[in-house]
């Protein structure tokens, strides 16, 4: 009986010493908004939110994306975006991304503003963002 107490008590003990670690790159904070689609001009081989992510990265590393990014279809021609598990207290950029599939009617690649920003959320928070997708004229 002494021998697996004391052999839960070091599982416990480990394990307790092993999570949440500094090296995580997970968080409490999240960011979500809308994506807003050009009324014409954008070629809908699919679903156009199929195409596009939203990037949050340390701003050290602008392409190292963290948390849970979803992309969906919404109401009004507009995707709507959520990134969980995001960290908080840290200076993140965020981005929105069109996939190289996603075509302007003319065959030119969407632009998407405004550009890349910065943004520090507290513990627990949620920042909101939003995006446009252009065809240029």
């Amino acid at each position: 009986m002494y021998r697996i107490a004391v052999a839960a008590l070091m599982l416990a003990a480990t394990g307790c010493a092993t999570t949440g670690g500094g090296g995580s790159r997970e968080g409490n904070a999240n960011v979500a908004g809308v994506i807003k689609l050009p009324e014409t001009g954008l070629a809908q081989a699919g679903n156009p939110c199929d195409q596009l992510r939203v990037v949050v990265a340390h701003a050290s590393t602008p392409t190292d994306a963290l948390g849970h990014g979803m992309v969906k279809s919404s109401r009004g021609n507009r995707c709507s975006f959520t990134v969980s598990g995001i960290p908080s207290n840290a200076k993140l950029q965020i981005s929105a991304v069109a996939e190289s599939g996603l075509k302007c009617d003319n065959g030119s690649a969407p632009s998407i503003s405004p550009e890349p920003s910065e943004l520090e959320l507290k513990n627990y928070a949620t920042g909101t963002r939003d995006f446009a997708v252009s065809c240029g004229s």
